[in-house]
Formats: C-alpha cells, structure tokens, sequence
C-alpha cells in the first residue's frame, strides 16, 4: 500500500471504521496483548520529561545528540508506518509478524540510546522522572523483542476475518504513534530553540 503522510493514514483509517463499522465505533480487540496504554504511555512520560526542561542555554544545547534522538525517532515512526500499512492492506502480515516486533524492538533500542544521550548531555539522568520515562521504553521495547505479544494480535485480529479487529489494531498502533510523533516534535524544537 505504501502510505506516505499522516493525512492519508487519518483518511484510511476514518474511512474504514465508516466503511467497516458504521457510525459505531471500531470495537477494541477482545483481549489485546499490548494495549493501548503500553504503546502511548512511554511518550507520554518521554514527553513530560522534555517539557520539564528548564530553558537551556544555547551553548549547552547537545545538538549533536538531539539530532540523533530525532533521526531515532524518525526511524521508529517510519516503521509503526509501515506496521498500519501492513495491518490493513496485507493479508499475509501475519507471516512475518514475529521479525517486525523483533526490528521495532531493535530500533526502540537506538531511540533509548538517544534518549539516555541527551539526558546526560544535560546532566538530569538521575532524575526520578528520567528514569521512569526510560523504564517506561524499556517495557515497550522488552514486550516487542519477545515477539509474541505483538505476533498474537496480528493472528488474531487477521485470523478474525473482522475488518473491525483489523482497523482496531492499526488504530491502537497509530494513537501510540501519534504521541511518538509529539515526541520528536519537542526534540526538533528543542535542537532548534533560539539562543538564549
């Protein structure tokens, strides 16, 4: 399918909960494997941690590592991209379901490093918030490398047959997507704040 905007994912996925669910709307999974919660919640806190930051003066900004971060980020969203993608549009996802959690897991990794980067750069990863918001990656990160979970709710909700459980999934996917997205938008500003 290849989608390659936010604006045609948010069009796709309007129009198959319309097309799929009537007015109603898209039934949760019965029994998820990863929830919801878990695929939002490390950027949740992720984010509240960069919104704490004290205003930093221009010559302590860790461009370099912020930089990295975001490309991290970058990285991590274009693969989520293509889980939707894969989720709605390919019938045979299912086969490959265990090495996509394993590859997501694997760029979560790069995105921790890139965290843990800039929170030493700016000398706060000792903060109890900083290690909650890591913690919190981590468990995503460890719930994907064990491919299970992930592969378990593409059977299931492929295997089902209900283009509600299909579009189910790939909503629970894009919602913790969209807060990853509001993540890298703080770290790009945050590379990029004026001098002060």
């Amino acid at each position: 399918m290849g989608f390659t905007n936010r604006g045609t994912i948010t069009l796709l996925m309007a129009g198959m909960a319309l097309a799929f669910g009537g007015s109603e709307p898209v039934q949760a999974q019965s029994d998820p494997a990863i929830a919801e919660s878990e695929l939002r919640e490390p950027w949740v806190v992720q984010l509240r941690v960069l919104e704490s930051l004290p205003d930093i003066a221009s010559d302590q900004v860790p461009i370099e590592e912020l930089a990295g971060l975001e490309r991290a980020l970058g990285e991590y969203e274009r693969q989520v991209d293509r889980v939707i993608d894969r989720i709605v549009g390919d019938p045979q996802f299912a086969y490959v379901a265990d090495e996509t959690s394993r590859a997501l897991a694997q760029q979560l990794v790069q995105v921790q490093g890139g965290f843990d980067a800039v929170y030493r750069a700016l000398g706060i990863g000792d903060r109890a918030d900083v290690r909650e918001a890591q913690a919190a990656l981590d468990a995503l990160r460890r719930t994907l490398a064990a491919e299970k979970p992930f592969e378990k709710d593409v059977l299931q909700a492929l295997g089902s047959g209900s283009r509600q459980q299909i579009v189910g999934l790939a909503t629970r996917w894009w919602n913790g997507e969209e807060r990853a997205i509001a993540v890298k938008k703080a770290v790009g500003a945050l590379a990029r704040a004026p001098t002060r």
